[in-house]
């Protein structure tokens, strides 16, 4: 039982992870209706330019987040403008294309110009070190704890600001209908440029999420949590915020339960074979499209 305990939590906290890229994800589908795939890769860039730091400043964490939060954000402002002439016309397409070229662009730099193209591992210090708390006879990892508490205060502020500010509701009006919501006055470019910010600010909050739970990283990894977030985000509902969320607390558990309990490889059957279920069941998601 203390064992079931330990791997729900890990789940969720796996799960919250999940939840903050879909999050992140859906808000550029709000804002632009495209699905940015290169959106995981540049979280490992961004964990990538926390270790180069760490290594460079004698393991100065508090510089680390700094510039982590730094280069998530600019990133993902970044690719705004290259996305916003076709999301004008409506090319979308073109857009998935792009996407797909920024995620390859982010593998790439990390293949050539990060420790060589191979695996690297952070710190204990930036990973809880390696702490954990004891509740009875339930051990549970520290990092997971913050991971899963930290998800969750950041997922409360971000429904907050979409659902009860000016600029949250303008960002989902133009996702209701974009030509409506230019006709009303709603800027297309500033309400762009506003959300993907905001999913570059949440970049750097997965990334140390991803650095406290797994603890390293490499070219690869990018390609394997954009898979993951496009079938969630697929799953729960393009653009759903709250459907999203849930979701993914769900998934988490599904892939940690399957892993803890289940012999061979069998967690990405379960994975994936549960969510094509859904999606054919639902196309447009468990809880139904934001539009």
């Amino acid at each position: 039982m203390q064992g079931l305990v330990a791997q729900i939590i890990s789940g969720l906290a796996t799960g919250a992870i999940y939840a903050l890229l879909v999050l992140g994800m859906n808000v550029m589908v709000l804002v632009r209706d495209i699905v940015h795939q290169g959106y995981a890769n540049i979280c490992m860039i961004t964990m990538a330019v926390g270790w180069i730091v760490l290594n460079h400043s004698n393991e100065n964490v508090i510089l680390a987040i700094i510039v982590m939060f730094i280069v998530g954000t600019g990133l993902t402002a970044a690719t705004e403008p290259l996305f916003r002439p076709l999301c004008k016309r409506g090319a979308t397409l073109e857009t998935i294309v792009l996407a797909m070229g920024v995620g390859i662009i982010c593998t790439e730099i990390m293949s050539q110009f990060v420790n060589n193209g191979g695996n690297f591992a952070f710190p204990e210090k930036m990973r809880g070190g390696g702490v954990t708390l004891s509740v009875g006879l339930i051990k549970l990892s520290l990092a997971n704890v913050i991971t899963l508490v930290l998800a969750v205060v950041v997922a409360i502020i971000l429904m907050r600001f979409m659902y009860h500010t000016q600029q949250g509701r303008a960002m989902r009006a133009m996702a209701g209908n974009l030509r409506v919501s230019r006709m009303l006055g709603i800027p297309f470019g500033r309400t762009g440029i506003i959300g993907f910010s905001i999913a570059g600010i949440l970049s750097a909050f997965i990334s140390l999420m991803l650095i406290m739970t797994i603890g390293t990283n490499g070219p690869s990894l990018g390609d394997n949590y954009a898979t993951k977030s496009v079938v969630l985000m697929l799953f729960a509902g393009m653009g759903n915020l709250k459907g999203g969320l849930l979701s993914c607390l769900m998934m988490g558990l599904v892939e940690t339960l399957a892993l803890a309990y289940l012999p061979g490889s069998w967690t990405e059957v379960i994975f994936y074979g549960f969510m094509m279920g859904i999606i054919i069941w639902r196309p447009n998601g468990l809880f139904g499209a934001a539009k």
